[in-house]
């Protein structure tokens, strides 16, 4: 069984992200999050863009490590730099899947936050966090008053049996 987004919110995800907005894209677990991501709007956007997966094991300090290296800026930078070189050019989107588990591995986490605002405060950068609860539930509003919110639920998402292809359309 696949599970995915319908037709006008998956457009309005699409019409955010394009437009620099940073999104929180939350619901339960097996909902269909990081198909609608990965599988399809990761293909129908044309921004620069890095998917990174937290699940375990992981180090933050490894993330923050990935993101220069992902939009080809490398290790010999300070974070402030990244962050200047990442400010500069066209639109680019960091997608953060399972960032629920972020706090649970972090021994610096309100540093380690305090460099995701910095990208969430960019104009032309757009962070796309994927948890299983909206932000405001892991007790950081200040940092999620930086996010639209979509949850995935019953009443905004398909169900297709295994032997169906997905096909989006307008009348969807």
């Amino acid at each position: 069984m696949t599970i995915m987004l319908r037709y006008k919110d998956y457009r309005q995800l699409i019409d955010q992200v394009n437009a620099g907005k940073n999104i929180n894209l939350w619901g339960k677990q097996n909902i269909g999050k990081t198909l609608t991501v990965k599988n399809c709007l990761l293909k129908d956007i044309n921004l620069e863009s890095v998917y990174l997966n937290l699940e375990y094991p992981f180090s933050v300090d490894h993330l923050f490590k990935v993101i220069p290296m992902s939009f080809s800026f490398y290790y010999q930078q300070d974070w402030q730099n990244i962050i200047s070189e990442l400010s500069d050019g066209y639109n680019r989107l960091l997608v953060i899947d399972n960032f629920d588990r972020l706090h649970f591995v972090s021994n610096t986490f309100s540093h380690d936050l305090f460099r995701l605002q910095q990208l969430a405060q960019l104009e032309n950068f757009s962070l796309l966090l994927i948890s299983r609860m909206p932000l405001e539930y892991f007790h950081f509003p200040d940092f999620a008053n930086y996010f639209e919110k979509l949850e995935l639920n019953e009443t905004n998402t398909w169900t297709f049996g295994q032997h169906h292809k997905i096909a989006l359309t307008a009348e969807q």
